[in-house]
């Protein structure tokens, strides 16, 4: 799926991309301002790119640290291997299900998987901020554009109102099943077919409210410094839009993102159309838009990778005994 269906979709999109860049009116011009822009900013953009694409994964793995505590104590330099090496997992498989059996991978036979549905929990509280986040995104988009004086052709309000509150549907549904996993996991382990299984899942259901509550808190951490990390890379190539609206543009990409399916090989492709969608709607600089989405994927996603492959070579898959 992912080395066939991925390269094909990657294909079909880059030629997408390709021809809606070709159509812009004055290609030439913003070609000439990105080169101006990394001629002038290359070595600060490339050194505050490395310590924000830093944090984000360290703000991760102590998200991780905290989960896997639920097991017995985990240094936080093991966290930051074992998430390193999941994002390098995240290239071989669709939809970053990699994430998992690269953080497996650093515990002992017999707690691995319990420790994979530890992961769960830290995915969902980053979903939430991201549903919550991209409420207010919709909500400040669909004022920014419906008081402008000639609104873009492709706003629809009644797009953006079903979108806000499909969101916060699911936002309730995922505040509430994340704030009573003890009760969800409780009923589960009375049914009988999941009953035997009770074991791999019973951690989750002792997670505090308090621990919940500060992994939330690092998940909106973590969201933040994916936003910088998107107006840093905005500003140097020249994507001219308010501060607000490259905020709220920001967020409502993410929400995409995490809504929409990806393969590892194609995930470059349906960002760059994701981003055009959005800031579409109020910047023209669309290789500016493309070269901002792609910096922040060869970042936080690449670079990462590549180091989680090289540690992947050092693990003992199975004990001696």
């Amino acid at each position: 799926m992912n080395y066939v269906l991925g390269s094909l979709l990657f294909v079909f999109i880059a030629v997408s991309i390709y021809q809606q860049v070709q159509g812009q009116k004055n290609l030439a011009g913003q070609l000439v301002l990105i080169k101006q822009q990394l001629q002038h900013h290359t070595v600060w953009v490339v050194l505050a790119s490395l310590v924000l694409m830093l944090c984000n994964w360290g703000i991760e793995a102590l998200k991780w640290q905290r989960l896997a505590s639920q097991m017995g104590p985990l240094s936080y330099g093991q966290a930051v291997k074992s998430v390193v090496a999941g994002v390098a997992f995240t290239m071989l498989t669709p939809n970053r299900m990699g994430e998992y059996l690269g953080r497996m991978l650093y515990f002992k036979e017999g707690s691995r998987v319990r420790a994979a549905t530890l992961t769960l929990v830290g995915s969902l509280s980053q979903l939430i901020v991201t549903l919550f986040a991209g409420i207010v995104g919709l909500a400040a988009l669909k004022w920014s554009m419906a008081a402008a004086p000639t609104p873009h052709p492709a706003f629809s309000v009644l797009l953006f109102n079903v979108l806000m509150w499909g969101t916060a549907m699911l936002l309730t549904i995922g505040a509430l099943f994340y704030f009573n996993l003890h009760w969800v996991i409780a009923a589960l382990e009375k049914i009988p077919r999941i009953a035997k299984y009770a074991y791999f899942i019973h951690l989750i259901g002792q997670i505090s409210h308090v621990e919940l509550l500060r992994l939330l808190l690092l998940s909106g951490l973590r969201y933040v410094v994916f936003l910088l990390q998107y107006l840093l890379f905005f500003s140097v190539f020249g994507v001219e839009a308010s501060f607000a609206q490259l905020l709220a543009g920001t967020a409502v990409m993410f929400l995409m993102l995490a809504a929409i399916p990806t393969i590892a090989l194609a995930e470059l492709g349906i960002r760059g159309k994701a981003s055009l969608f959005i800031f579409g709607f109020f910047s023209s600089n669309v290789l500016g838009i493309l070269a901002a989405t792609a910096g922040v994927w060869m970042i936080n996603i690449i670079l990462p990778a590549i180091a989680g492959s090289l540690l992947l070579l050092g693990i003992k898959l199975y004990d001696k005994s």
